[in-house]
């Protein structure tokens, strides 16, 4: 039973009972082959906490994505305790760059809200776009005199304080009352002249453009499936049928369709342009189980410009054929789908790769309790104090690229070295090295952000834009075809837009309904309409909040 090397006599060992186990090692002893029975049972031992490692992180895994919250961040008091876990760090000297960049952290972070009266935190005020109605409240008859003297007081001011509430979505009918025109002579044969029939968003259709913008942003952007809205509706009075609401989704769909293709046109024309992608079901009969796994790829211009485009499967001909005319740098994980437009011949696609990507499978592994991942962690943490100290001071892209250089370089070179170490130090299997070999197989790609200042760090900008989506499928379950995919992709294109630049959905929808169908707007003028143009001239009420 034992074999020649050890190595294969621990592989044997391992697959064996533990009667096999014990049988072979008293074969050793007996044998005086000590040294080769301490090594089998080492080998032994060292599959097991590997094994163990690996069903510890599958099982929290499972639990984060079922239970547990989605996000990866990693609490700074988790991420002490694992470095504790490793002993007392080793001292480095600090280059002037970082030790300046520490004593920033030291002051005293700004205050999140302007101070309120009493010195603690004030309340945000309310918009003044929003419809005001006084409630006034009287000083009782008896307590009107002055009590000093008795003589009639009068109102000097009013003490004022709000009471947001609110009123629950109704239905408005709007009565065209067209006016009819006959002449009053019993003799003439003037007849009759009725006015026109006004332009509606769909020809000879009930539904008006607020209708309209309301049923398609509660389907893309609230999650609402049709049927569910069909429901709501109903509870007012007024009956829609699913198929009527999912008619009207298509005419919208018509209507807005040139807006995204714009949109995705300004995209592929940015300086930087980042890429993610989420699966979506389709229904489909010739599919097994009747349904097949589509794909919304999601794109973003230089923060501005949102892009989706549906695909029937994963296949890399549908970045590669969306991508086709793209020039410069793209922003994306190691989807190897994307790989052929970085080597094709007289490409000018430069592959940019994202930091968060690389700290996953480190922080899968600490959140799994394994503290050989802190000290990356630590690191490329780093990093992001960086970026978070340029936003901060709101430097432009040449002064936020100085910094990098000045003080993230050294930190990637921290990095570089510490992928060694685990390479050298660490089996091939273990998920530490697979983490590792994430940042050593995309190296160049990640160190790209070195070389402009408007490159982001990650590509989590896209990641958040497809949440959305990821939200809206676990409501309404599939798409039911591949057109309505299609259609889903043109709405989360134009409402993905309108989010990056901070524009309300509603009064946009509602304005470019009217105007592309109502007002006849030249397509000649389109680009005018798109959301990053539209907002410069749109009202106040128009535009959404921004968060303090």
């Amino acid at each position: 039973m034992a074999s020649s090397t050890s190595g294969s006599r621990t592989t044997t060992a391992s697959r064996v009972d533990l009667d096999q186990v014990k049988q072979l090692l008293q074969e050793m002893l007996s044998a005086d082959r000590d040294g080769e029975a301490i090594e089998m049972v080492l080998g032994l031992l060292a599959n097991l906490r590997d094994q163990n490692s690996r069903l510890e992180l599958d099982r929290m895994r499972l639990l984060r994505k079922h239970l547990g919250q989605t996000s990866e961040k990693i609490s700074t008091v988790q991420l002490d305790l694992l470095l504790s876990l490793l002993g007392p760090p080793i001292a480095e000297p600090k280059s002037p760059a970082t030790a300046d960049l520490e004593a920033e952290k030291t002051l005293d972070p700004p205050p999140a809200r302007l101070p309120g009266k009493n010195g603690k935190g004030g309340r945000k005020a309310l918009p003044d776009h929003l419809v005001r109605k006084d409630v006034p409240h009287l000083i009782p008859d008896e307590q009107r005199p002055c009590p000093v003297c008795g003589a009639e007081r009068i109102c000097i001011g009013h003490e004022v304080s709000e009471v947001l509430q609110i009123i629950p979505a109704s239905f408005l009918v709007e009565r065209h009352l067209r006016e009819k025109l006959a002449c009053k002579s019993r003799e003439c044969d003037g007849g009759v002249e009725v006015a026109p029939v006004p332009d509606k968003v769909i020809p000879k259709g009930r539904p008006g453009a607020s209708l309209l913008a309301h049923v398609v942003i509660s389907k893309y952007a609230d999650h609402l499936p049709l049927n569910r809205q069909h429901k709501i509706y109903l509870r007012e009075g007024v009956d829609l049928a699913v198929s009527t609401l999912a008619e009207w989704v298509s005419a919208v769909h018509k209507i807005i369709a040139p807006l995204a293709k714009r949109c995705a046109f300004h995209a592929l024309a940015a300086h930087v342009l980042q890429a993610d992608d989420t699966g979506i079901k389709v229904l489909d009969q010739d599919a097994p189980g009747g349904a097949k796994r589509g794909h919304l790829w999601g794109y973003i211009g230089d923060a501005t410009w949102a892009a989706f485009n549906y695909t029937p499967t994963w296949e890399k001909e549908g970045p590669q054929n969306f991508l086709a005319t793209r020039r410069g740098w793209l922003v994306a994980d190691a989807y190897r789908g994307y790989d052929g437009l970085y080597t094709r011949p007289g490409g000018h696609v430069i592959e940019v790769a994202c930091w968060a990507h690389g700290r996953r499978g480190f922080a899968e592994l600490a959140q799994a309790g394994d503290a050989r991942a802190a000290p990356m962690i630590k690191l490329i943490a780093q990093l992001y104090e960086v970026e978070a100290s340029a936003t901060a001071d709101l430097v432009d892209p040449d002064e936020r690229l100085r910094r990098r250089r000045e003080q993230s370089e050294p930190i990637t070179m921290q990095i570089a070295a510490l992928c060694a170490q685990i390479i050298n130090t660490t089996p091939p299997k273990d998920d530490l090295t697979r983490a590792a070999g994430y940042i050593v197989n995309q190296w160049t790609a990640l160190r790209r952000f070195l070389e402009d200042g408007r490159l982001p760090i990650d590509n989590t900008l896209v990641e958040r834009a497809l949440r959305p989506i990821a939200v809206g499928r676990k409501n309404y379950l599939f798409c039911g075809s591949d057109s309505g995919a299609e259609r889903a992709a043109s709405a989360y294109t134009l409402l993905g837009t309108c989010a990056l630049v901070g524009v309300e959905p509603r009064a946009y929808l509602v304005d470019i309904l009217n105007k592309l169908e109502v007002e006849r707007w030249p397509m000649s003028r389109i680009d005018e309409l798109l959301p990053p143009n539209w907002i410069k001239t749109a009202p106040a009420s128009a535009r959404l909040p921004t968060r303090r």
